[in-house]
């Protein structure tokens, strides 16, 4: 009885408007709007997320004291001194409140832009008050534009703003950020079994498996083998796997499914005409996406919920280039033009970047092998950048640097592309990875000579009687990568999950993952990054 009868009370003091909110809002951004604080806002609003509020829906905005009507008659001559001193009384009540109270940061709407009133005195000073309150005669003036204290007299009876000290100021932040947290921790929803639904194309209607739905088979397999290791540490999973190309159920039919709602993660679509339907659902019931494959450039633009593990390549160059110049910045750099294959807008960029830093190139093509040698230095370490990422083009210039004979005076390395990973499986191309030192960055890569990755690889086969699809990426590997660092992710963090992006780490087996948000409505990219490079006895290194 006792809280239903606060309950009561409360709605009869507080009065509140409607707010239909707009897309890329947030609690604190309306809180900001309409000058309330986020708890009073939260009040108002029993039985909502705060976290997870959608545009559209229309929640209740607490009135702010200074907008709500009065009906104070005006002051009388008489009255002028009593009221003048109920406000001085006012506000020193709330003042001493406060020092019990959790306090804001300045210039919230629940902390009083000053620390109280004071009203002057016979024989008072600039001076005099500033020694009284802690605080330096220059904050004083600052807090009193309307008074022209710069005479330093002040006038009896005169009403001043007397701000708060750079220590109270301080202390108070000290403790807001404290509050901020604790009241973090006691909304941090933990589920103690995460639900997750994969939707690939798994062709189960097909007599025979393409290559496409082998790849989505290894790419669940993986994923279970990670479900698998996570309950070995106590973690409870639960897996729900849909067929994407099944006619009988299209992607619209599977999300309404009831037990989409309750799912914490969703893995896939594959199809590019099937993401925006299951983001749009992900982010209307508050729910981790993960879309595996498509490096559509504005895939996560207001879809906050969205993870897109595979970025483009134009959102990683401004990163290529940085790591190049810090590994490559006093070596010799030769661009070798491969003619009609270039990749003319990545060089172009690549070296706009190199001028900025005033870093020297060279050019040569690869037609001319006197101008190739030219550009060479004795001594240097020479790194070569062929303008072009094909097995065709990279061959070509391999040839090109063996008809040299190039002595240990030109030390050469080459430098390119993710393409190049492929190279190791095809016999006459993946003898030069080592023999030029090869380096190229990419954004996921399989070591296989990593102890790690064949452990993974021999448990698989165990598992499954079968190796991984020969592919790039492997799918296998995918699946297992997605599988441990979202559902570890969720289970430890709870809803607090995407707040702990970035103090969450995972060493991962092919796709290290560093998620970004491009705006505070968006989802998240990832912008991880490697550099992968071939040493001569054929060791490769991973940074």
């Amino acid at each position: 009885m006792t809280f239903v009868l606060s309950c009561v009370l409360l709605a009869q003091n507080v009065a509140t408007q409607k707010h239909e909110v707009q897309s890329g809002e947030t609690f604190y951004s309306i809180a900001h709007q309409y000058n309330v604080s986020v708890a009073s806002l939260q009040e108002a609003n029993p039985g909502i997320n705060i976290d997870h509020i959608m545009a559209g829906q229309k929640i209740n905005v607490p009135v702010s004291a200074q907008k709500q009507e009065t009906t104070a008659q005006p002051a009388t001559t008489n009255q002028s001194v009593s009221i003048q001193q109920q406000v001085l009384d006012q506000v020193r009540q709330q003042t001493q409140a406060q020092q019990v109270a959790v306090s804001l940061p300045s210039g919230s709407p629940n902390r009083p832009p000053f620390k109280t009133l004071h009203e002057v005195q016979k024989k008072e000073t600039i001076y005099s008050l500033s020694r009284q309150y802690g605080i330096s005669e220059e904050e004083l003036i600052a807090a009193n534009p309307d008074h022209d204290l710069t005479k330093k007299k002040l006038k009896k009876g005169s009403i001043l703003n007397i701000p708060y000290s750079a220590a109270e100021l301080a202390q108070q932040h000290e403790a807001e950020q404290k509050a901020i947290l604790e009241a973090q921790k006691s909304r941090i929803v933990k589920y103690p079994t995460i639900k997750v639904a994969l939707i690939l194309p798994f062709a189960k209607a097909e007599e025979r498996m393409n290559a496409e739905s082998q790849k989505m088979v290894n790419l669940y397999q993986g994923f279970l083998l990670a479900v698998d290791s996570l309950k070995q540490h106590g973690y409870n999973v639960d897996i729900y796997a849909y067929d994407e190309v099944s006619a009988a159920t299209p992607v619209s039919t599977i999300l309404r499914k009831p037990e989409m709602k309750e799912m914490q993660l969703i893995v896939g679509p594959m199809r590019n005409w099937n993401v925006k339907s299951v983001a749009d659902f992900a982010h209307q019931n508050g729910i981790t996406h993960v879309v595996p494959l498509s490096n559509e450039l504005t895939l996560v633009n207001e879809h906050p919920t969205t993870f897109q593990l595979n970025v483009h390549n134009t959102l990683l160059y401004n990163q290529v280039f940085n790591r190049f110049s810090l590994i490559h910045k006093d070596n010799n750099i030769v661009f070798v033009f491969m003619n009609d294959q270039d990749d003319k807008s990545f060089i172009n960029e690549f070296k706009k970047d190199l001028d900025t830093k005033g870093i020297r190139y060279s050019n040569a093509s690869a037609d001319d092998a006197d101008a190739v040698l030219r550009a060479l230095k004795k001594g240097s370490n020479n790194v070569i950048v062929p303008t072009a990422s094909s097995a065709s083009a990279f061959e070509t210039l391999c040839k090109k640097l063996d008809d040299l004979n190039l002595t240990s005076e030109y030390p050469v390395q080459l430098f390119g592309y993710p393409e190049w990973q492929t190279f190791e499986a095809k016999d006459k191309l993946s003898k030069y990875l080592s023999k030029y030192k090869c380096q190229f960055f990419t954004s996921f890569y399989s070591n296989d000579a990593a102890s790690r990755t064949q452990q993974f690889n021999s448990r698989f086969r165990r598992w499954f009687n079968q190796n991984q699809y020969q592919s790039y990426p492997k799918y296998g590997e995918m699946g297992y990568d997605i599988g441990v660092y979202f559902i570890k992710g969720i289970h430890d963090f709870g809803s607090s999950f995407y707040e702990n992006i970035y103090n969450y780490s995972y060493l991962s087996l092919e796709f290290p993952m560093m998620f970004e948000k491009k705006n505070q409505w968006s989802g998240y990219q990832n912008r991880s990054l490697m550099i992968v490079s071939y040493r001569m006895d054929g060791s490769v290194i991973v940074r």
